[in-house]
Order: structure tokens, then C-alpha cells, then sequence
């Protein structure tokens, strides 16, 4: 089991890598988009598993946790603000509006009853979690409704959604179990096997809309 997740573990580390380098080379096609900072973010989250990975190495778990604290609100926040932009329907954005408000709660919460060098934000990452699956699923019926179904394929924030949309509805249940009914089991290896066999899919998903994407006009 060690040896699988060390593989699988290497795959993703390196997926990590290929997909920011291919953010970049495609760049041109998405800068005048909400995406444009997505370099950016994919840049936070390969210096985030990376970093985190040595200071895990060197026992230092206090920064670990800081720097993943961090990242959660930055990386939620982030595509909070794509879908708001990329969606039409005022309706909808009003949703996620109150949406982004409820994960900032949840953050604030965090912040000052759980503290941010001590434990990790758990809850404010399920919170940040379901609420971007929920803005994925208007994001699909708004596209459902327009003319954008029709050239799905070549777009990029529809395999960007696809990707965090299998990985978080896979993870969520993970997370949840892993925090609060953990103990040392090969049950528990397994459900990590899946983690990352769920990470994989949705940066292969992201690398396949940085490949098949046409910019939009």
C-alpha cells in the first residue's frame, strides 16, 4: 500500500508541475478572462504540496498548517469570484454572493475560535468545498440554457469545473471521515489512495481543457 501511494503521490506532485508550465504556454488564450489568475493559483498550490510535503518531512507542522490555511481561502475564494463572473444569470450570482459570504464566516470563525497556527481549518475547507460544487452545478445549468453547450468542449473553465467538481463531490466524505474518525488502518490507506487517485482526475482534467481550449471571443 506504501509502495502505491508513493507512486500515486509522484504522479500528482509532477501533474502539479506539467499543468502550471501548460498555464502558462496558454496564457495568450485566457488572459482577458476571470482566469487569468489561474497561473496564479495553480503557482500557490504547487508551492503549497511541495513546501507542505518538507516541512511534513522535517516535522515543522505548525507552517504546514499556516500556509494550507491560507491557501483555502485564496483557492475558494478565487473560483467563487470565476463563476460569479462567467455566469450570466443575476439570479445566480446573487446566489454565490451569499455563498462567498458564508465560506468568509466560516473562515472568520475559524480564525479566531480554532487559530491559524494551531489547527487546520477543516471546517471552513468542507464549507469552501460544498459551496463551490454548489456554483459548479449553476455554472452546468447556466451553460445548459445558452449557446455555450454547444462549443463546451473547447472551453476551459468546463474542464476546469469538471475536475473540482469530481475531485471535491469525492473528497468531501474523505475529509470529513479522515478528521473526526481517523485512526491508523489499511481502511484508511485506502481512502488515501483514493484522495489521490481523485487529485490525478481532476488535473488531468484541467490539463485536458489547457490543450483543447480555444480562446473565446
Amino acid at each position: 500500500m506504501e509502495t502505491i501511494l508513493q507512486v500515486l503521490e509522484n504522479i500528482f506532485l509532477a501533474l502539479y508541475a506539467i499543468v502550471f508550465v501548460i498555464s502558462l504556454i496558454k496564457f495568450p488564450l485566457y488572459k482577458k478572462t476571470p482566469l487569468k489568475f489561474l497561473p496564479l493559483i495553480l503557482f500557490f498550490t504547487v508551492m503549497a504540496e511541495y513546501l507542505g510535503k518538507y516541512l511534513k518531512d522535517l516535522g515543522n507542522i505548525h507552517f504546514n498548517i499556516v500556509v494550507h490555511n491560507i491557501y483555502y481561502l485564496v483557492h475558494f475564494s478565487f473560483f467563487f469570484y470565476v463563476f460569479m463572473k462567467m455566469i450570466d444569470k443575476a439570479r445566480f450570482k446573487k446566489y454565490i454572493r451569499i455563498s462567498l459570504g458564508v465560506f468568509l464566516i466560516f473562515f472568520l470563525s475559524d480564525l479566531v475560535f480554532t487559530g491559524i497556527l494551531e489547527n487546520s481549518f477543516t471546517r471552513t475547507y468542507i464549507a469552501g468545498a460544498g459551496i463551490l460544487v454548489f456554483c459548479i452545478i449553476l455554472y452546468y445549468v447556466s451553460i445548459l440554457q445558452s449557446s455555450l453547450v454547444l462549443i463546451v468542449k473547447n472551453d476551459l473553465l468546463f474542464w476546469i469545473s469538471v475536475g473540482l467538481f469530481l475531485f471535491y463531490i469525492g473528497y468531501i466524505p474523505i475529509k470529513i471521515i479522515k478528521t473526526w474518525f481517523y485512526k491508523s488502518s489499511d481502511f484508511f490507506d485506502f481512502l488515501l489512495v483514493i484522495q489521490f487517485t481523485l487529485i490525478i482526475i481532476m488535473y488531468l482534467c484541467f490539463l485536458t481543457g489547457f490543450l483543447w481550449m480555444k480562446k473565446r471571443s
